[in-house]
């Protein structure tokens, strides 16, 4: 197999001559670069395309559902102690991407084989462009989105290029024709992993975290209606979250070959998420629901650590809180919380309908407090954001909830010191090595001059 796997960051393998470099030429090859990213998100190993455990431990342990004031554990609490590990996401993610260009520079269309191994790779490179946004670009506002940094558009792989960051909104578009191509390849086998309605699902992520309202929601409607996956009654959301493989409203998700090698290590590494409390805020949120919601049994055991299979998962029902959250900034309220009893009905056992007029009251002491549009939180939204930080507990979901609705900052004691988690920790880092090597290279606010 002739292919480059070079460990080597965006910039780095940009500006640096390979040696023994060999482009694939069979579809076998390019197949074969594909499968390699593929059979990492099957068996586990991979942190920046779908994610897998390692992502969640990350992500949570630096969010707010656990309590660092009561236990440390062995998550890492900060975000200011993992900025090093999320720099490496930054490479390695651009890494993929160049895999990627590698097919779609150099693989022709046409055939069954070849549109499936393009839609793949476009598939990939776009998701990895929404998880680069999410993490090293700031959150986006509709009026500065021109302008706001976004991320350098690798747009075929060329040792002599260097590209520098472009804007946001230039960011998202790129993403967005990304995945469009993906769709525009019509994949007709699952063995290529990304069909047609697990990049719509990735398109409306998109979507939702650029307020692309219009867009998103006959996505959304899109996936609900046609992709066959139904919203999981009560009676199996159980037995779905602790399956090994993709069932019920799984849509798409990690880790689905049990016969990985790296089994054993996501045993510990399941104990090692569940070292730390949920903190008393969102249990307080299932208030007198708590013995019928089927939630609360899967997430908690009697000491309140995590007792829901930690795989990166997107599920209907993300689908359906997205569409719920598209419609309330639409002004459609009816329709917004319609979805929510929708969501309540198959989760709590004998629940009543909630109805505009008698919403529980809006709390004053929640960490959050302005939407994503900079908007004070209502009742209605307070009900939006409550079911999807019960439904999402632990799947990844929760830091970028915070980042993408004012970016509060909060504070943890460990050890006797105050860590604030301040403004500028919700964006990561651009990795420092291309920043240091490229004077037109910009560090995002915070973390330098540049």
């Amino acid at each position: 197999m002739a292919t480059l796997f070079l460990t080597l960051s965006c910039g780095r393998y940009l500006s640096v001559q390979p040696q023994g470099m060999v482009i694939p030429t069979t579809d076998e090859e390019f197949a074969a670069i594909m499968h390699r990213i593929i059979n990492d998100i099957e068996g586990g190993a991979d942190n920046y395309v779908i994610g897998n455990m390692e992502t969640i431990a990350l992500y949570e342990g630096i969010a707010d559902d656990l309590d660092a004031n009561i236990m440390i554990g062995d998550l890492k609490a900060f975000a200011g102690d993992v900025i090093n590990s999320r720099m490496t996401d930054y490479r390695e993610s651009f890494e993929i991407i160049r895999d990627c260009n590698i097919v779609i520079d150099n693989l022709p269309g046409g055939s069954k084989i070849t549109e499936d191994i393009l839609a793949a790779a476009y598939a990939v490179k776009g998701i990895c462009y929404y998880n680069l946004i999410r993490d090293f670009c700031e959150p986006w506002d509709k009026n500065t989105c021109t302008s706001q940094l976004g991320l350098p558009l690798v747009e075929r792989f060329d040792i002599s290029q260097k590209p520098v960051r472009s804007s946001l909104a230039q960011s998202v578009d790129y993403c967005e024709s990304l995945l469009k191509k993906s769709l525009s390849h019509k994949m007709s086998s699952d063995l290529f992993f990304f069909t047609e309605y697990v990049v719509k699902a990735y398109l409306a992520k998109l979507y939702f975290w650029a307020q692309k309202w219009d867009e998103m929601i006959p996505l959304c409607e899109d996936i609900m209606k046609n992709s066959g996956i139904s919203l999981c009654p009560a009676s199996q959301y159980a037995a779905m979250m602790d399956a090994s493989t993709k069932e019920g409203e799984v849509i798409v998700r990690s880790h689905i070959n049990n016969a990985s090698e790296l089994d054993w290590y996501f045993s510990y590494m399941k104990s090692y998420i569940s070292s730390r409390p949920a903190c008393a805020g969102i249990v307080a949120l299932y208030g007198e629901e708590k013995d019928k919601d089927v939630r609360y049994g899967v997430c908690f055991n009697s000491k309140r650590m995590n007792a829901k299979n930690p795989e990166r998962r997107v599920r209907m029902s993300e689908i359906l809180l997205m569409l719920a959250e598209g419609y309330y900034h639409k002004g459609e309220s009816e329709k917004a919380l319609s979805l929510i009893n929708e969501l309540r009905a198959n989760r709590i056992e004998g629940v009543q309908p909630l109805s505009l007029s008698e919403l529980p009251e809006l709390r004053t002491t929640d960490r959050i407090k302005v939407d994503c549009e900079g908007k004070a939180i209502t009742a209605l939204l307070q009900t939006i954001l409550d079911e999807r930080r019960k439904e999402l507990f632990m799947e990844g979901d929760r830091w970028f909830e915070l980042k993408r609705n004012g970016r509060p900052q909060w504070w943890i004691i460990n050890n006797g010191l105050k860590y604030t988690v301040k403004e500028y920790l919700y964006t990561a880092p651009i990795y420092k090595s291309d920043v240091d090597m490229d004077p037109n290279m910009k560090q995002n606010p915070g973390y330098g001059t540049k």
